[in-house]
């Protein structure tokens, strides 16, 4: 074997190791995709009929502390007259909590947000209206992180913020 054929050999692997390792980076690791996914998600709230938010829940999503389901929420936003908006800070609107039950892996994870929802109505200025703090559970489903399941919502504190 020729000295130029193992240094292109070399090289090709060193830029196949390296060019894999920023496709991964791009990519993210778990934290960096549920931030953008919950980011993504406070974007859809200010989103009108709700369809957009819908799908960042899974099928049996539950809020455990009221019982509302995702059909409940669709209508919920479908219905609203109300104009909602998040202010949501990435340093400090989500923590990652570790794991409660043997469930937890690399498909589920549990988190901590907390974010401001503001409301106008009539196309007014939007004041605010809700120091919104909960525990989501959320697991991947075809690529895409999902909440499953909301607790220890702070249910009461709306309109008080």
């Amino acid at each position: 074997m020729r000295l130029s054929t193992i240094l292109w050999s070399v090289s090709g692997v060193i830029l196949l190791a390296t060019g894999g390792a920023r496709i991964m980076a791009a990519l993210g690791d778990r934290e960096t995709q549920i931030l953008r996914q919950v980011r993504a998600m406070a974007e859809a709230v200010v989103d009108h009929d709700g369809r957009s938010f819908r799908r960042f829940l899974t099928r049996d999503y539950i809020d455990e502390s009221t019982g509302v389901d995702r059909g409940d929420l669709r209508d919920a936003f479908r219905h609203r007259s109300e104009r909602l908006g998040v202010e949501f800070d990435s340093a400090t609107g989500l923590d990652f909590l570790p794991a409660e039950t043997d469930t937890e892996g690399e498909d589920h994870a549990t988190v901590r947000v907390k974010c401001l929802i503001l409301r106008s109505q009539d196309a007014g200025v939007p004041e605010p209206y809700w120091a919104l703090e909960a525990v989501l559970d959320l697991r991947k489903e075809r690529g895409n992180w999902k909440v499953r399941r909301s607790r220890e919502v702070n249910h009461d504190e709306r309109g008080k913020a």
